[in-house]
C-alpha cells in the first residue's frame, strides 16, 4: 500500500484559514472539511503559530483576531468575503424570483391556489385526504 504524501500549504493559505476560524466564519472542523485539509490537528497548530504566542505547541487562549497579520491582508480577505456573500445573495434572490414565477405560472395554467395565505382554513377536500 502506497503512503500518502503530506500536503504542503502556503503560509498565506494557513493565515487565511486561521483568520476565518478566529473570526467565526468556520469552525476548525468546518474549515478542515471546506478546504480538504487531511490533518486533524493542523489548524490547531496554525492557530497557535499565527496568533502571536511564542510557544505555539502548548495550549493557549486564542485572542480574537490575528496580531501578526497585516491590516491590509485582513481588509483584502474581508473584501473578498463580502464579494462572495454578495454573489451568493444575488443568486438566492434570482432563485426566489424564479420560484415565485413558477408558482404564478402554475396557478395560472392549472387554476390552483398554490400560495399559502395566513390564517387560511383547510378546504373540505383537503380535510378528507388526511384521514
Amino acid at each position: 500500500m502506497e503512503k500518502k504524501k503530506p500536503k504542503r500549504y502556503s503560509e498565506s493559505f494557513k493565515r487565511k484559514v486561521v483568520y476565518e476560524v478566529l473570526e467565526g466564519i468556520f469552525t476548525k472542523e468546518g474549515a478542515k472539511n471546506h478546504y480538504g485539509i487531511d490533518s486533524n490537528c493542523a489548524i490547531l497548530y496554525w492557530i497557535r503559530k499565527y496568533s502571536g504566542h511564542k510557544n505555539y505547541r502548548s495550549p493557549i487562549d486564542v485572542p480574537k483576531g490575528l496580531a501578526p497579520m497585516s491590516s491590509n491582508l485582513t481588509k483584502q480577505m474581508q473584501a473578498a468575503r463580502i464579494k462572495e456573500l454578495e454573489e451568493d445573495l444575488l443568486l438566492e434572490k434570482q432563485r426566489a424570483d424564479l420560484w415565485q414565477k413558477i408558482v404564478e405560472v402554475a396557478e395560472e395554467e392549472l387554476g390552483l391556489d398554490i400560495k399559502k395565505k395566513f390564517g387560511a382554513r383547510l378546504s373540505l377536500t383537503s380535510k378528507g385526504k388526511g384521514q
